[in-house]
């Protein structure tokens, strides 16, 4: 059994207690709408991306859920038709995974453009550790055989080994990719941080701008009581768990003598006199001169508009950037009144997934269910919850007629798990849910269109959904279609923004989303249709309808979220995808 005993214990307890405070509510609208009128048409791809394309001088790739959407897919279709790319911001805790000659390769800085020989930037308001870069994509790309001669960097942030080692030393479980983002961005706002032409000067303004943001750290050491020796003992355990979190020269770094020196050297030899390190320029200046003689751009939006740190609902674990589609723009310095834009919003079905901490309702189970137990692979899952059908029929057949999933729970000779816990195990497996920069299992969950109308509220209309052939696996799918409040006994209310939440209070598509203070207390009020078990999606034309199943959802997901279904995913192939004419 991949869990402990006790936090299954505890956690089937919460679980039981909410549903039992809620489990009598009046059934909502919602669960009662047909959609068996509507039909979706499949158009050929070249219309499908040309439509999109010709009426528009930037397009975006944004994510709508919570990260892990298959970015990478759809920026690399429409990628096809633009003159240029970039990659706006945020830092190397994204990862985007697409499919070259039948292999996945996964990037976390580098436009996925670049592989259809895209002219591709690196934004000036990205963070990144340009040794990790060099090792791990640049290193990848010549080993392809990928040109990225015409691959560009602007004036990055300079995630430094002190700013990694704080990040791997210092953060809450599973609250963090390890790669030094959040300790980075604390530099930034203390106004501190190297950038990378700091890097490509003489030596003393490098030493000297080192020097002024390494009193950080040895702050850190001080506030955590740490000394040089024990934080070696941790790097060099750590190192070999996951290279990624510790490599080579971040350990060395820890070993130095001088520190400082070390820092200047490695800078100097490995980006500054490297010749194989990208050209740099100023990013925003050339996206603005591009758009101004009328070229289209791609913009690559890193994570998703729900982990944005400019929005409310999910602050506090929240990336450290402002990766909404206006951030993007704004971290760039383009005007979005001022060339014809469009956000292409990307969502994946059957549901939302997320490596890192959270307060969603749709999810199965709670965030950080894996990493409590110490799950960090799918290996670790083992033979537990391996029958998907049986698992998907206990869940849905366990939907009460008011949409509230009653917790019950599944067995099978590995032990005995709450079924939304047997989900969770079953789709990550089934699917090979991980992330793309940690490794670690996804917890995966139904599409939730309480969010989705939240985002397209704000960033819509156009989504394209990915993974739709996982419903070929499927009797049933679900949608969250509202969510119920179920505080816990003692708890009368919460006070959110001047509304105040109580149990039994139910929060529509369309009404004012809380802030985790409260989400972490709903429970998902779900909408049970029918899937499209043994339909290969992938063999409709153009001019073919969709299986009604399938037309049945999407109405569903537009009349609910307000989004505009312009493609869905069917593989994990840039061309394994159908575009749409309701």
């Amino acid at each position: 059994m991949p869990f402990d005993l006790q936090i299954q214990r505890t956690y089937l307890e919460k679980k039981l207690a909410a549903f039992e405070a809620v489990k009598d509510i009046k059934p909502i609208a919602a669960l009662h709408d047909d959609f068996s009128g509507v039909e979706f048409g499949v158009i050929s791809s070249a219309q499908g991306i040309e439509q999109i394309i010709d009426d528009n001088q930037i397009i975006m790739i944004s994510g709508a859920q919570f990260g892990d959407e298959a970015k990478g897919k759809w920026g690399n279709a429409f990628s096809k038709k633009v003159h240029k790319a970039v990659r706006a911001n945020s830092g190397t805790n994204t990862g985007r995974t697409i499919c070259y000659n039948g292999e996945k390769l996964s990037f976390h800085l580098t436009p996925t453009a670049l592989i259809e020989g895209i002219p591709s930037f690196i934004g000036a308001e990205t963070v990144a550790d340009p040794i990790s870069f060099e090792q791990e994509e640049l290193e990848l790309l010549r080993e392809k055989g990928i040109s990225y001669d015409t691959l560009a960097i602007g004036n990055i942030f300079i995630t430094t080994p002190y700013h990694r080692i704080i990040d791997v030393l210092g953060s809450a479980l599973n609250a963090s990719t390890g790669v030094g983002i959040s300790p980075t961005h604390k530099s930034i706002k203390a106004k501190t941080c190297p950038r990378l032409d700091d890097l490509c000067n003489d030596e003393g303004r490098l030493r000297r701008v080192l020097a002024k943001d390494y009193k950080n750290y040895v702050g850190f050491i001080a506030a955590e009581g740490l000394s040089f020796g024990n934080i070696i003992y941790q790097l060099s355990e750590l190192q070999q768990k996951n290279k990624r979190i510790v490599p080579d020269h971040v350990l060395a770094f820890a070993q130095a003598q001088n520190q400082l020196d070390f820092l200047v050297d490695l800078y100097t030899q490995r980006v500054a006199k490297n010749p194989n390190f990208p050209k740099r320029v100023d990013v925003g200046y050339e996206v603005q001169q591009a758009l101004k003689q009328g070229e289209k751009i791609l913009i690559e939006v890193t994570q998703s508009h729900l982990l944005s740190n400019s929005r409310q609902q999910g602050y506090r674990y929240s990336t450290s950037a402002d990766v909404t589609a206006l951030g993007a723009l704004a971290s760039l310095g383009v005007s979005p009144l001022k060339y014809k834009t469009i956000v292409i919003n990307v969502n994946k079905f059957p549901g939302s997934s997320r490596v890192g901490p959270g307060d969603i309702p749709g999810s199965f189970v709670a965030q950080n269910h894996f990493a409590e137990s110490g799950v960090t692979s799918l290996k670790q899952l083992g033979d537990a919850c391996i029958n998907f059908e049986a698992i998907c029929d206990v869940y849905f057949n366990s939907v009460q007629k008011n949409g509230i999933l009653e917790p019950v729970q599944y067995a099978d000779v590995t032990g005995t798990y709450e079924i939304g816990e047997a989900m969770a195990i079953s789709n990550a497996r089934t699917f090979d849910e991980k992330g793309a920069t940690t490794g670690k299992p996804r917890i995966t969950g139904l599409f939730d269109c309480v969010l989705g109308k939240f985002v397209a509220d704000e960033q819509g209309p156009y989504t394209v959904i990915s993974c739709m052939d996982r419903g070929s696996l499927c009797d049933k799918v679900g949608l969250v279609v509202g969510y119920v409040v179920s505080l816990p006994s003692g708890l009368e209310k919460i006070d959110c923004n001047g509304e105040l939440y109580r149990t039994g209070k139910v929060i529509m598509p369309g009404d004012r989303v809380p802030t985790s203070d409260v989400l972490q207390y709903c429970v998902p009020i779900i909408k049970v249709m029918d899937g499209w078990k043994n339909t290969t999606l992938s063999q409709l034309q153009p001019g073919e309808k969709l299986p009604l199943p399938v037309s049945q959802v999407l109405a569903a997901i537009e009349h609910y979220t307000g989004f505009k279904v312009l493609a869905i995913g069917t593989g994990p192939q840039t061309n394994q995808a159908l575009y749409l004419k309701q």
